[in-house]
């Protein structure tokens, strides 16, 4: 196979249209019960592992702990996950079997329930949940659909492992879930490096059918939404990401060896949608870097002070290893790295064609990697939406440490990183 011109880290994988149109209605909605303060649910993504199961198990096992007791804080019994993409992943060259979604998939979240109820999974597609193997790429992404685009009360033909589980009933590979405190919308940015959701190759980004989607969705959101009411967005490939990496794993001109000079980043791609739109989303989450990440975009006013602030998450540490270092460079050496908090745009290595949101900061502010071999910081988020005259986002990232070999070295999880977003000010607070 010849050489990545860009590096050893750029994803070589082509856009692929999917093998189905989108349906007319691309929502789904949801109505969890609401106990006294809001309502929760979990965030993971990057979770599979066709080697080594103990981390994965380890971090929905960590999850599952929650749903009998949710611990100190303002959370309460959470409510679904929602997963980030890369559920499933094959040994390198080789296609998506049934059995991986059987072992990466449903074996591993069978503890995912309550009183032996499964909750909901909720999720979208990651690169490898559309990459191909040997067979067509449009073929890999079948075994997504068959499983979170499925049929309500069947079992899956891939599902062995847990019965209880149906298949998934979202609409769609890209749909917007409604919730009464929460209005979430989920991308594919398909399987080109750095994330794309319309074929870079077929005109202006703005005339493709997934952006035109998007704006329509936050349109929506903007005319509908309640008051404390979160508009969240997901997505796979991170729009932003502090690693030191992310000049080469974040630039889409990058992508199939660079046929895709036209590409645009993703970031850009978004924050055109939220001016379109008018609505900018409370919260972004993403995965695909192995880590985890949460950096803040500052949107100021014209005196500079701050108007809006949005946290982005990099919830890749899911389950698959190894969990990535923040300081790795594209050739695999490790590069200095500043000290957190610090700007993307003045001390991190944003790719060349991507720039800041206008009046606009992107501040790196926590990350957890794998730079200790031994103490290795698998993990979720767990996000609550709560009421009252207050009504807030509350975002924690809880780890489930592991040792080299995939062995939890603690009991549970624990709390490593949070923020919380007021809902009325849009305002950290």
């Amino acid at each position: 196979m010849p050489k990545n011109p860009n590096g050893p880290c750029i994803e070589k994988g082509v856009w692929t249209p999917l093998p189905t149109a989108p349906p007319a209605v691309t929502n789904v909605v949801f109505a969890p019960v609401l106990a006294g303060s809001g309502f929760m649910f979990h965030i993971a993504g990057c979770a599979g592992d066709p080697i080594n199961s103990g981390p994965g198990l380890a971090v929905a096992s960590g999850m599952a702990a929650q749903i009998t007791d949710s611990g100190k804080g303002p959370a309460v019994a959470p409510s679904f996950l929602y997963h980030l993409g890369d559920i499933t992943y094959s040994e390198k060259g080789h296609d998506v079997t049934p059995e991986m979604w059987n072992t990466q998939f449903y074996k591993q979240y069978a503890g995912y329930a309550q009183e032996h109820t499964p909750l909901p999974i909720f999720a979208i597609a990651g690169n490898h949940d559309g990459k191909t193997g040997s067979t067509t790429a449009a073929s890999q992404i079948t075994h997504f659909l068959q499983n979170m685009c499925g049929t309500a009360g069947k079992v899956s033909p891939d599902n062995t492992a847990d019965p209880a589980r149906m298949e998934t009933a979202q609409p769609y590979v890209y749909f917007r879930l409604d919730t009464p405190l929460a209005y979430i919308i989920g991308l594919y940015t398909n399987v080109s490096n750095g994330g794309v959701l319309d074929d870079p190759q077929h005109g202006p980004f703005k005339k493709g059918p997934q952006y035109q989607w998007l704006v329509e969705q936050l349109t929506f959101c903007r005319k509908h939404k309640a008051a404390g009411q979160a508009v969240l967005l997901a997505l796979h490939y991170p729009p932003y990401n502090g690693a030191v990496d992310f000049a080469q794993r974040g630039n889409p001109t990058f992508g199939n060896d660079n046929a895709y000079p036209d590409a645009v980043p993703v970031a850009m791609v978004l924050e055109a949608a939220y001016q379109d739109s008018g609505q900018i989303p409370d919260a972004v989450f993403s995965a695909h870097a192995h880590l985890y990440q949460r950096m803040t975009v500052s949107y100021a006013d014209d005196k500079g002070k701050a108007v809006r602030q949005v946290p982005h998450f990099v919830v890749g540490c899911g389950g698959h290893s190894p969990i990535e270092l923040m300081a790795s460079t594209c050739e695999g050496g490790v590069a200095t790295f500043p000290t957190k908090p610090f700007d993307l745009f003045k001390q991190g290595n944003p790719p060349v064609n991507l720039t800041a949101p206008p009046n606009a900061t992107v501040t790196v502010e926590a990350s957890a990697d794998g730079v200790d071999k031994e103490k290795v910081p698998f993990g979720f988020l767990r996000v609550t939406v709560t009421t009252g005259s207050q009504p807030k986002l509350v975002c924690e990232f809880f780890t489930t440490v592991c040792d080299s070999t995939g062995k939890p070295v603690q009991a549970g999880s624990v709390l490593a990183d949070s923020c919380v977003v007021d809902l009325t000010t849009h305002l950290l607070s």
